[in-house]
């Protein structure tokens, strides 16, 4: 048996939130759902889509309502429909990759009594047995289950219970003491290692599961969907908008080799935690979560767009690169955003540096702006509303700025929400 401490990574300059979190999916839909409320929207529960057709200039989607059937028409549709996607199947994009048959995972999140909450415990279960885990969730007082299936156990076909885990637990650990009770769900995992060779077909697209799946080795699957969509989401809000449409095309560019990558560390992570080496296992997982995982980066935030049509450097005066993600930083004093759609032109100065009381002016008065940019001296830096970087330059004129921004949005207005640009020692 191994114990280990849910490791809480310490905020550092340009990372105010590292290392991983534990949350069950419950409160992240939560939040979610309560953001897109204060936009004065809901999600709508209880339809099924049956079927959908595109023509040149709008989807239509025929969904089942208690029985009853509604055509909705929009301009675009995105299939964010899980594993099983319905949206790819009628579009006809293949889904490829293969199905470990002999790799299933019993996952559960339940209330366990008899267990330390302080840490997260681990089982080497023997020989074929794997490693049984199970990790305190914070805020909702239950315990994350996992423990692999042999392949003739028969629970893949069968309906799993709270005495199914109680069972595989004394029958692999065996200690006494210990109660589960009161499960928020319990599955059987089957692993699939699968992705598509395109993520839109006309005027359908595909996000998250729909267009990807893998082991959960490393916990990258909500991540990596969640930001299919952070990309995909702004873009299409332009085309909405009235940019040029191709501008959508760059969402399948950018997301696709991060897909290929995922299913890539994942495969190869999933395959050791599933060997027999117990000791080199328990130290592996610990070290995922701790940010010292030898296959990939599981929290994400050194995923990079370098080399994308949207990425553009002027020149090689700054040291972060179009494409890289835009690195958190606290000058002060803050500034209001302005009007929503605007592009936002904040000087960032060292301390003592003047400016006028008409300039939206940032001091960095630490420094730390500078040192994460990679700026000495003048810069300019453009930021994606997504957070990456989209354009830097040394030297610039308004004109390339104007020109990059016309090519993306197709709107010489700019409309860009998040823009950091200076003149004068400044990024």
């Amino acid at each position: 048996m191994r114990e280990a401490v849910m490791y809480d990574a310490p905020p550092v300059p340009g990372v105010p939130y590292p290392g991983s979190l534990m949350v069950g999916q419950q409160f992240t839909e939560a939040t979610l759902r309560e953001k897109l409320a204060s936009f004065g929207t809901r999600v709508e529960l209880g339809g099924e889509l049956v079927e959908l057709a595109q023509d040149r200039d709008q989807v239509t989607a025929s969904v089942r309502f208690d029985g009853q059937h509604q055509d909705v028409r929009a301009r675009y549709l995105i299939g964010c429909d899980g594993g099983g996607s319905t949206v790819r199947k009628q579009v006809g994009i293949d889904f490829l990759g293969e199905t470990w048959e002999q790799q299933r995972m019993l996952f559960g999140n339940l209330r366990v009594d008899g267990l330390d909450a302080s840490v997260a415990h681990m089982w080497a279960t023997g020989p074929g047995g794997g490693m049984l885990t199970l990790a305190p969730m914070p805020r909702s007082g239950t315990w994350f289950f996992t423990a692999p299936l042999p392949p003739d156990d028969g629970q893949g076909t069968s309906p799993v219970s709270v005495e199914t885990f109680a069972d595989i637990f004394s029958q692999r650990v065996g200690m006494s003491g210990v109660r589960f009770h009161d499960a928020v769900y319990l599955s059987v995992y089957q692993v699939n290692i699968r992705m598509v060779d395109r993520y839109r077909d006309g005027r359908v697209l595909l996000a998250g599961d729909a267009a990807h799946v893998h082991t959960p080795a490393g916990g990258q699957g909500m991540n990596t969907g969640v930001q299919d969509a952070y990309n995909l989401g702004w873009k299409l809000a332009h085309v909405l908008r009235g940019a040029p449409e191709p501008l959508l095309d760059t969402y399948e560019e950018e997301r696709l080799p991060i897909a290929e990558h995922v299913l890539a560390s994942t495969t190869a992570r999933g395959r050791f935690w599933s060997s027999d080496d117990s000791a080199r296992v328990s130290e592996r997982i610990v070290g995922a979560f701790q940010g010292r995982d030898p296959f990939s980066d599981v929290s994400q935030l050194s995923i990079t767009y370098r080399g994308s049509s949207l990425a553009r450097d002027l020149d090689e005066a700054i040291g972060i690169r179009a494409g890289d993600r835009a690195p958190d930083a606290q000058p002060a004093p803050q500034v209001s955003e302005g009007r929503r759609g605007d592009v936002h032109t904040h000087r960032i100065l060292p301390p003592g540096l003047p400016c006028s009381d008409s300039e939206s002016a940032l001091i960095d008065s630490a420094g730390e702006a500078h040192d994460l940019y990679g700026v000495d001296g003048d810069g300019l830096v453009l930021i994606r509303p997504d957070g990456y970087v989209a354009l830097t330059g040394g030297s610039w004129d308004d004109q390339s700025v104007a020109d990059y921004l016309e090519r993306v949005t197709g709107d010489r207005a700019h409309r860009f929400e998040r823009v950091a640009a200076a003149a004068r020692s400044a990024w």
